[in-house]
């Protein structure tokens, strides 16, 4: 038996003679345990900072639920951080899932603050435009395959254009962020589809397994 084990893999008995010293397989390092202590401090100052925050807002009532925002920021943190991790080895869809969860937490945040419109006037275009940049100089950087990238730009610019909905609906405090989102996205689609059309069709069949 080959590799360094206590016990055979098939019937879980306990092996005897001499052990290999050489594995078959190669250890695989895993992000949370090569930053086990990292994560665990972060974990601690989090808990810390949320049950202080609670007490001290349970001793003075008078100043209203403060703490709620806290615990909201500190989850929204932890949730922005997870996702970047565990999409780390592929960039343009970690941009995406960043696009996403960012999106919905300032909605989340702006409604609990009496919604003031900020979110969606400033915040999720902002942060569209800086994904399709941030996304196209990345692949340009890092010379990344047309097909490992291009639906995510695809997704990103067609989420960029919902602030059509917002202007026509008139919930924006400010026209020009939406309206620098929207022809960013119309630029980024429209250089995909004229010359990546056969890239992007080809893609398409193979998502789709057709």
């Amino acid at each position: 038996m080959k590799g360094n084990r206590r016990k055979c893999p098939l019937c879980q008995a306990t092996l005897n003679g001499d052990k290999h010293s050489d594995e078959v397989f190669p250890a695989i390092s895993f992000v949370y345990k090569e930053h086990g202590l990292f994560f665990k401090i972060m974990l601690l100052v989090s808990i810390v900072i949320a049950s202080v925050s609670v007490a001290i807002n349970i001793l003075l009532p008078r100043s209203g639920a403060w703490s709620i925002f806290i615990l909201g920021g500190l989850g929204s943190v932890w949730a922005s951080m997870i996702s970047a991790i565990n999409k780390r080895n592929n960039i343009p869809k970690n941009i995406v899932y960043q696009v996403m969860i960012i999106s919905v937490i300032v909605v989340i945040w702006d409604f609990l603050t009496a919604w003031k419109g900020w979110s969606i006037t400033y915040v999720i275009p902002f942060v569209c435009c800086f994904a399709m940049i941030s996304m196209a100089i990345i692949s340009k950087v890092r010379k990344l395959y047309v097909e490992d990238y291009i639906l995510y730009i695809i997704i990103d610019g067609l989420f960029g254009l919902v602030q059509i909905i917002f202007i026509f609906t008139g919930g924006l405090t400010a026209l020009y962020p939406s309206l620098i989102c929207i022809v960013t996205s119309i630029i980024s689609l429209s250089t995909i589809l004229i010359f990546e059309e056969k890239r992007l069709h080809a893609e398409i069949k193979r998502r789709l397994h057709l």
